[in-house]
């Protein structure tokens, strides 16, 4: 009688992951989809609506201790928070992820005038740290996040290594998501207990704002 519930948790776990493969694979033909001008032009329009987050939130105010924000470096086509994040740095300091040798994810600030960069085996641009300063997630204000889709209740689907969602655990900052408006869903995602929800999702339509978003 006993194996009848686990048997029974184990099919619906994999009909849930199932279920979350099928959204990655609509998601990703959506955004590939949009070709590189239209992407481009994306990507301008989300960077002018994160400058407004930035602002709003008193991030862009000059003052003696910069705040700490962590990015991320575009990957297969996702939205670029590039060049908000540059025309921010004289106000912000910036710290990108690594992937460890044990799956887990670490933050580097690269040096101003001399960082190194190199792809790891998944091919992301990480900073190398003899060029970079380790930083504590603790210690930051908010992280800009990627994904494959998002929802309008928060809920991100990532490309299912969980790295982001182990590093947010526990993290009382300010969580955005970053997209373009063809990974947002109207339905519910699905979801498992570890996924980690954004506080704010910026595309270059909207700024949503999920919750109590703290500044």
């Amino acid at each position: 009688m006993a194996i009848v519930p686990r048997m029974f948790t184990v099919l619906m776990g994999n009909t849930k992951s199932s279920s979350k493969n099928v959204w990655r694979a609509k998601m990703l033909q959506s955004r590939l989809q949009l070709g590189p001008e239209k992407t481009s032009q994306l990507n301008r329009e989300i960077c002018k609506n994160l400058s407004f987050v930035w602002a709003m939130g008193g991030s862009l105010e000059k003052n003696d201790a910069s705040p700490l924000w962590f990015a991320y470096k575009s990957f297969r086509w996702e939205a670029d928070p590039q060049q908000a994040v540059i025309d921010s740095s004289p106000y912000i300091r910036w710290a990108f992820p690594r992937i460890t040798s044990d799956s887990q994810m670490e933050f580097f600030i690269p040096d101003a005038t001399n960082s190194l960069w190199s792809k790891n085996s998944w091919g992301l641009w990480e900073p190398d740290p003899r060029t970079a300063t380790p930083a504590l997630i603790q210690t930051c204000v908010g992280v800009l996040v990627p994904g494959v889709a998002f929802d309008r209740q928060g809920q991100r689907l990532g490309y299912g290594k969980g790295f982001y969602d182990r590093a947010l655990t526990g993290f009382k900052g300010l969580k955005i998501g970053v997209a373009f408006s063809v990974q947002l869903s109207s339905e519910p995602l699905p979801s498992d207990d570890s996924d980690i929800k954004m506080d704010l999702i910026v595309t270059e339509k909207e700024v949503i704002k999920l919750g109590e978003a703290r500044h």
